[in-house]
């Protein structure tokens, strides 16, 4: 199954050492339109690639052309390597003024591929690309809820005293606002209202919702790095896994970006049935879904 990787050389290079490692992938391609990727760093890659029993081909261009045939593609709008951190707002910024030609590309050359945005914030981007290319709805998928949702996970593992590997966490957002759904988290298929003290709980909420101003992409970048690749397994593996992504969703007859729940598997982020919802939580989800719609495409 044929992967790309398109984006800025640094970004390129690191998520590229973790699908390499993939052994469903039997070609990559490494598409960096401004900068040529080396050959010595290719033949490091390969090397890499054949210690975990991967024969992987490598292809690396500056030519989309070779995206063609893609079942899966990586999109790296940033430069990992950024000397100056910018807001959220600057990174969506920086996107509309650089990144549209790309996945212009991306649709000429692999218009059926699914594309994993590995980059937090996402929503936003994910909401441009889908509005700019006339994408079907989960075609597009964006990391930064799942981001979100692995460091509340550790952190409920923490408060119970539990391996992270029994907790299911869940929670919902855009990039600027998330909520913990704590009657969807456990720890062990124990809900988490058995296990901690409301206190615990209503703490682990508000770190929830303060996640947004500590994140800084730069600061994450390993961790995006194995999460996309966690992604793009699943898709090529059709596991139809939930997951908290950022995905488009149609609500009150409109398509709206947020980071919810989604089954991901080859056809990309399928939407879930109706969640259980307190009307709190209900009245969170309209606001997020209210100021999704004012964003621009």
């Amino acid at each position: 199954m044929k992967v790309s990787v398109v984006g800025q050389k640094n970004a390129v290079l690191l998520i590229a050492q973790h699908i390499c490692r993939l052994k469903e992938v039997t070609e990559l391609a490494l598409v960096d339109e401004v900068h040529s990727i080396p050959d010595f760093i290719l033949a490091e890659l390969k090397m890499v690639a054949s210690i975990l029993r991967s024969d992987v081909r490598l292809i690396a261009s500056r030519n989309p052309s070779v995206l063609a045939g893609s079942e899966v593609v990586v999109y790296c709008p940033f430069d990992f390597n950024q000397p100056k951190k910018p807001s959220p707002a600057g990174y969506f910024r920086s996107f509309e003024s650089t990144n549209k030609d790309r996945i212009g590309g991306v649709y000429q050359h692999a218009p059926e591929a699914k594309i994993v945005v590995a980059t937090h914030p996402s929503t936003e981007i994910v909401q441009s690309i889908h509005q700019n290319s006339n994408a079907n709805l989960g075609q597009v998928i964006g990391i930064s809820g799942y981001l979100i949702n692995t460091d509340l996970k550790v952190e409920i593992s923490e408060a119970v005293g539990v391996s992270v590997e029994d907790v299911v966490s869940l929670i919902i957002g855009n990039d600027d606002e998330y909520h913990m759904l704590p009657q969807y988290c456990c720890a062990g298929g124990i809900p988490i209202d058995q296990l901690l003290s409301q206190n615990q709980i209503a703490k682990l909420g508000s770190n929830v919702r303060s996640q947004p101003k500590k994140l800084v992409y730069t600061d994450f970048v390993h961790t995006i790095s194995v999460l996309t690749a966690q992604v793009v397994k699943t898709i090529l593996l059709n596991k139809k896994r939930i997951m908290a992504v950022a995905t488009m969703i149609e609500a009150n007859g409109i398509e709206v970006c947020l980071n919810l729940p989604a089954k991901i598997g080859r056809n990309g982020a399928e939407k879930l049935t109706s969640l259980h919802l307190t009307n709190k939580q209900l009245e969170q989800f309209m606001a997020l879904v209210k100021k999704a719609a004012t964003q621009p495409s």
